[in-house]
């Protein structure tokens, strides 16, 4: 899932932003920073430094365009957790119904060799996805592929209609799979936009504070700037 604490590697002096901060949190003491810094008061000590009034305008803009790439990121996350949350109820739509068939079948097959080996019963349950896909639909389409099987199962209540159901619901579980991988890549693609954007503002902010601390030591402007200091 998301990673919210994933600081660049150090380049020479270039700072790194907080790795136990959220990006929202940082993205929200960042535009404090910079808009309170724009009072007349601080304003005129940070231009000593070079920190015009022109410079933190720009930084805010760039916060404006960080708080867009959040807001992006965010949807793109809620989009794949809804895909996620299909994904998961279909597989246990299917896997409940599989469950029972399975164990029917355990009963109805029992001694017969042939059929526990060609139906995957006599296999322990498969959990990865792959296996477990590959595993359910072995059993109905041997079921539906030998005629003894089929009679067998129908004594058991288990219909060619059930069996045309499963294997429907497993071509469904295989798309929503793929729409739920694209959903995620899509959803790490705007992490990664959106945390660049943060690490090149990062710097500007770490200057602005580091200035701060000494333009105004002991001095409430810092609570006013949303800078902690210890």
């Amino acid at each position: 899932m998301e990673n919210l604490q994933n600081p660049t590697p150090e380049s020479g002096n270039t700072p790194t932003r907080n790795r136990y901060l959220s990006a929202d949190e940082l993205i929200t003491r960042m535009k404090v920073a910079f808009t309170n810094a724009q009072e007349p008061e601080i304003q005129s000590q940070l231009e000593t430094v070079g920190l015009t009034k022109a410079k933190l305008e720009a930084y805010l803009l760039e916060i404006e365009q960080l708080e867009q790439l959040s807001n992006t990121q965010r949807q793109a996350y809620g989009e794949q957790y809804a895909e996620t949350d299909k994904f998961n109820n279909k597989l246990a739509e299917i896997d409940n119904l599989y469950t029972r068939h399975r164990n029917l079948c355990k009963i109805a097959f029992k001694g017969n060799r042939q059929a526990n080996a060609t139906l995957g019963i006599d296999a322990g349950r498969k959990r990865a996805f792959a296996a477990w896909y590959q595993q359910v639909s072995n059993f109905y389409a041997q079921l539906l592929a030998n005629a003894d099987f089929r009679a067998k199962a129908e004594d058991v209540n288990i219909t060619d209609a059930d069996i045309t159901a499963q294997q429907n619901a497993l071509q469904e579980i295989s798309t929503l799979k793929e729409s739920q991988k694209k959903e995620l890549g899509e959803a790490q693609k705007a992490t990664e936009i959106r945390d660049t954007a943060l690490d090149q503002l990062y710097p500007k902010y770490s200057e602005l504070t580091a200035y701060a601390k000494v333009l105004f030591p002991k001095d409430q402007t810092l609570e006013k700037l949303g800078i902690i200091v210890r």
